[in-house]
């Protein structure tokens, strides 16, 4: 016995806003899987700003309780 998805079910909701809530989730979800989404790692470069910041707060954090 084949379960029936949650998606498909409430495509077939006899509540206008529940099927299309869900229709334009399975359509998202479609198109999605169509594009070869490819998501790139972050490096090292792309942290920088951000560690730089972490290290001014912890500095400053150590600067005052010391």
């Amino acid at each position: 016995m084949k379960r029936e998805s949650m998606i498909e079910k409430n495509r077939m909701s006899t509540d206008a806003f529940v099927r299309n809530l869900y229709t334009d989730l399975h359509d998202r979800i479609q198109n999605y899987e169509k594009e070869e989404s490819d998501a790139e790692k972050i490096g090292i470069v792309d942290a920088v700003p951000e560690l730089a910041i972490i290290g001014v707060i912890s500095v400053f954090l150590l600067f005052v309780i010391f």
